[in-house]
């Protein structure tokens, strides 16, 4: 930890684990500007104070969450309520200690930073236990502007491997998808992390997403493609950020990585928007005939809607997705290989 500011403390976090030894609480954890050290309410941006649970992308990265509709209505308007969140930011949580130790601990084989948190939030839920925020309890963070660790190893694919290998079942699949690097990585035994599973009787991953969060995108479900974008008229370059990630930025192309990242990007069903992987709030956007951009999703359609035809082509108002070699751009639809992409992993093919 960078640094944290307890405003109220450990009272309201204790009454929950006393009524319940089976409950793990994180208090309310806004942050602290690192320059004025000024207290910023809201992790996410949200009307409602509190309003918001810890999720996760398919990379296993935490994310925070707007509270789902689901939530709103449990709690009936009550902010003082415990939030029930499907995972935890990290360091910052309470349980009863021999409970800790009943359920498996931290996962010694991981190393360093990266994943713990959210292995201990799918085992606390899978294996019994109850995750929850109290927001009558805060601790304000300053978070670091540069990462603090460093290590000759590939950590991150390597606690998250062995996080995928051991609790995601079948869905360990996108993990790989979004994380493809993390297949080659040694992350060493994992048997008695796999024996915990069997001898605490936790339930399966497909029952933590419908019971737990519903709310989580499943690629097969709620894409159309995802992964990789692969201009066939050259076929080693990809669509990438070129190293914007965050709007404005014109996107381009550049030689495919097959690494995720920059690279990455889902074509979301329901709204017909590409999204960039790394944060799912930033879209494709056709600002000009000349220039794409990487823009704020909006929801609204128009130039951020995107269709895929029968031969490749992505197509936003009637003309194609194109490029001249290093930005993309709209052209009126040719047919041609430098107007037509592919996907790494198509789960509804045009008709």
């Amino acid at each position: 930890s960078s640094g944290i500011n307890t405003e109220y403390g450990a009272e309201p976090i204790l009454h929950r684990i006393a009524n319940n030894r089976h409950t793990v609480v994180q208090p309310n954890i806004p942050a602290i500007d690192f320059d004025t050290f000024e207290m910023v309410r809201d992790v996410v941006d949200t009307p409602q104070a509190h309003a918001v649970m810890g999720g996760f992308s398919w990379d296993m990265v935490f994310r925070w969450k707007s509270l789902p509709e689901r939530e709103v209505r449990r709690r009936h308007g009550d902010n003082s309520m415990e939030v029930r969140s499907p995972t935890m930011a990290g360091g910052l949580f309470a349980m009863d200690r021999e409970y800790f130790f009943e359920l498996g601990a931290y996962d010694l084989g991981m190393d360093i930073w990266g994943s713990e948190n959210l292995e201990i939030s799918f085992r606390i839920w899978m294996c019994g236990g109850v995750l929850e925020i109290n927001t009558c309890s805060t601790i304000a963070h300053v978070y670091r502007r540069t990462f603090p660790y460093s290590s000759k190893k590939d950590v991150g694919h390597k606690n998250a491997k062995r996080l995928a290998e051991v609790w995601l079942d079948e869905y360990k699949d996108f993990f790989y998808q979004i994380s493809p690097p993390a297949r080659g990585i040694d992350m060493g035994d994992v048997s008695d992390r796999v024996e915990l599973r069997n001898r605490l009787q936790c339930k399966s991953f497909k029952w933590f997403l419908e019971n737990v969060y519903p709310e989580m995108e499943i690629p097969s479900k709620d894409y159309i493609a995802h992964g990789e974008i692969r201009n066939m008229g050259e076929s080693n370059r990809c669509v990438d950020n070129l190293g914007g990630w965050k709007p404005p930025t014109r996107i381009g192309l550049y030689a495919c990585h097959s690494q995720g990242g920059s690279q990455y990007w889902q074509f979301d069903r329901k709204t017909n928007e590409i999204k960039q992987s790394q944060n799912f709030i930033f879209c494709l956007d056709a600002v000009t005939e000349s220039e794409v951009q990487l823009a704020t999703c909006h929801g609204q359609g128009g130039n951020q809607r995107w269709e895929l035809t029968k031969i490749g082509e992505l197509r936003s108002n009637g003309r194609c997705l194109d490029h001249d070699s290093t930005y993309l751009k709209l052209s009126p639809c040719d047919g041609s290989p430098k107007q037509r992409w592919q996907w790494s992993f198509v789960f509804q093919h045009p008709t």
